[in-house]
């Protein structure tokens, strides 16, 4: 686990382990945490990590929507 001097709490920490080991499961996800921890690092604040989140999450509907036009359009 990285960035201990960042950790608040020592449920903040649990949360850090856990998503660790599910990053350990789950490798193909590592490239993107670590593209989510790189954008979060500069943040500043918690709004512009909301910001940011937000961002991230509206990036990947859009993705997915994409793909899902694709899909449905394929089939008629």
């Amino acid at each position: 686990m990285k960035n201990l001097s960042t950790i608040k709490s020592s449920r903040h920490a649990r949360l850090l382990q856990e998503r660790d080991s599910f990053l350990c499961n789950h490798p193909e996800l590592q490239y993107l945490q670590k593209t989510i921890d790189e954008k979060l690092r500069n943040a500043c604040n918690d709004n512009n990590r909301l910001v940011i989140i937000h961002s991230l999450m509206m990036e990947a509907v859009a993705e997915l929507d994409d793909k899902l036009q694709a899909l449905v359009g394929n089939r008629r």
